[in-house]
């Protein structure tokens, strides 16, 4: 190959791959300022969410560089059409291969769209419950009062029945006291219902209610509701009791204790049968 062949090469190809390589260089810069752009301008929204908006960021990156590295190639003269094609096919593949788990991330980006819960609301999902201490994009972690952790993939809670126990910021406690039949209504109604309202965390409005829900078989039921600050229902909860008893004690009202009779019945053994001492004719065969 002599001298001129060679300046021939490199006048064909190097304009072309000097433009693709530029183009490449440029295209990565204005990948990332782009991406950049995106993340900060979702973060000024009131309801951003930093991991939502670095997802969105690092998928329009992704798509700019395609675009560029397309580019690139066809102005190296290469035909990207099947390269496209081919790229479209593994995407697709991958796609149905990791089905479930892109499930999970869609639905985790839903999550942090619509906030049905945040960090630090105890909700109840899946047949579980706790309180959310990290959301991610394909799955949700809950911690247990009794320090468990739990995780939940997003796509199982995205298409369950949820409970949000702080979202509305107040709670009712819902507690039944039973009294004897002997006992004055009225009286305890309103000693329990003093009883509640002096508790610390019951609110004031609305005020604590009390009124009779059963008629049971040794005691006539009483239901208390009181309303409280969500983060406060689980203390409320065991520390109302206490209070309540001192109170129906001071009043005189009786609290009855479960009944239970037992009845023993003796039953005298069936006499046995005499065994019959006559013993069974043989029958003999007579000779034709």
């Amino acid at each position: 190959m002599d001298v001129s062949s060679i300046i021939s090469i490199i006048a064909t190809y190097a304009a072309p791959a000097a433009l693709a390589f530029v183009t490449l260089w440029i295209g990565s810069i204005i990948a990332r300022k782009v991406s950049t752009g995106v993340e900060k301008g979702l973060n000024r929204a009131p309801t951003s969410d930093p991991t939502l908006s670095r997802f969105f960021a690092s998928i329009v990156r992704y798509l700019v560089l395609i675009a560029v590295i397309i580019a690139a190639l066809t102005l190296l003269g290469i035909n990207t059409s099947s390269i496209t094609g081919a790229v479209l096919g593994l995407g697709a593949a991958m796609a149905f291969i990791l089905k479930d788990s892109l499930g999970n991330v869609a639905a985790g980006v839903m999550m942090m769209i619509f906030r049905p819960f945040k960090l630090g609301d105890e909700i109840e999902v899946d047949g579980e419950s706790g309180k959310v201490t990290a959301i991610e994009l394909t799955a949700t972690r809950l911690k247990t009062t009794d320090n468990i952790e739990i995780i939940i993939a997003n796509g199982n809670i995205w298409g369950s029945v949820l409970k949000n126990y702080s979202s509305l910021g107040q709670r009712r406690l819902d507690m039944d006291f039973g009294i004897s039949y002997e006992a004055d209504i009225d009286t305890a109604i309103a000693a329990i219902t003093k009883a509640a309202a002096e508790h610390p965390l019951v609110l004031k409005d609305p005020a604590p209610w009390a009124k009779v829900v059963l008629l049971n078989e040794s005691s006539v039921d009483l239901q208390l509701r009181a309303w409280c600050q969500a983060s406060d229902y689980r203390a409320l909860k065991a520390s109302m009791s206490q209070p309540v008893k001192s109170a129906l004690d001071a009043a005189k009202i009786g609290i009855p204790y479960p009944h239970e009779i037992k009845i023993k019945v003796k039953t005298k053994p069936a006499p046995k049968k005499a065994a019959s001492k006559s013993k069974p004719k043989s029958k003999k065969m007579k000779k034709a």
